[in-house]
């Protein structure tokens, strides 16, 4: 089966949300202090998004997650270096915690858990490249975490195997 050149784009998104939403402590976090956690694949389109997202009207105070794929650089014919981004912000009244702390940076310490190190994206593991604040509109306020993988740049366009000689010649 042929893979799509920037199928990580869809691909690295949906593990991603897949990775936050199985996290029982990130689906909890997500939730107000007053309120019971939603089901995890409620939050998809309401406070946990695939793209970029900040609400145009907010009606309540709410907590969202966002993550973005980027491609920072294409290093040769066959490596390119996705760039992942995940925005974590909140209404400045949740950002207390009941039990002490800030929600966003739990929420950060939580998704770093989870997927820093992780072999599902791209090449090796997945590192984590920095972390800074966040304030996407008036009275939010959050970070955004940057990680940064390898991963190969194409397949090859016919669909076909490389050649014999190349492929698995260590084994002969």
């Amino acid at each position: 089966m042929a893979v799509v050149q920037l199928e990580e784009f869809f691909r690295y998104k949906n593990q991603l949300i897949n990775d936050m939403l199985t996290n029982k402590e990130i689906v909890k976090l997500l939730a107000a202090p007053d309120e019971k956690p939603k089901d995890a694949p409620a939050l998809v389109y309401s406070q946990v998004f695939p793209y970029e997202y900040v609400p145009d009207t907010i009606e309540h105070a709410q907590t969202f997650v966002c993550c973005d794929v980027d491609i920072d650089e294409v290093q040769s014919k066959t490596y390119l270096s996705p760039t992942l981004y995940i925005w974590v912000f909140t209404h400045k009244s949740l950002l207390r915690l009941p039990q002490g702390g800030v929600r966003t940076d739990r929420l950060c310490e939580e998704i770093a858990k989870t997927i820093n190190g992780s072999r599902y994206y791209g090449l090796g593991e997945l590192g984590l490249k920095k972390v800074r604040r966040f304030a996407p509109i008036v009275d939010y306020q959050g970070k955004v975490l940057t990680f940064s993988a390898r991963d190969f740049n194409r397949v090859s366009p016919s669909g076909r195997s490389a050649p014999t000689n190349r492929r698995d010649a260590w084994r002969t």
